[in-house]
């Protein structure tokens, strides 16, 4: 993930946003989305990652499949 600085004033200004904002330019083409963090973390405090791996995380569902077939689910709703 890139970090982008910006100037003082404009940290100001999205430091006082309560919600999320979108971000456009002077053209008023959106540049993007920013949504502020309130506790005021620096870049190595943040988890940037997923903890898990894609792999692992299937590897997870497959393990914990609780669910039952659409069909058998339709079957006991008399459809």
């Amino acid at each position: 993930m890139t970090t982008l600085t910006v100037e003082s004033a404009l940290g100001k200004q999205l430091n006082a946003m309560a919600k999320q904002v979108v971000v456009c330019d002077e053209g008023g083409k959106v540049l993007g989305f920013f949504s502020t963090i309130r506790d005021r973390l620096s870049v190595g405090e943040l988890q940037l990652e997923p903890p898990l791996s894609i792999a692992e995380t299937e590897q997870l569902r497959q393990q914990n499949r609780t669910g039952k077939p659409l069909e058998e689910i339709l079957k006991r709703h008399g459809l």
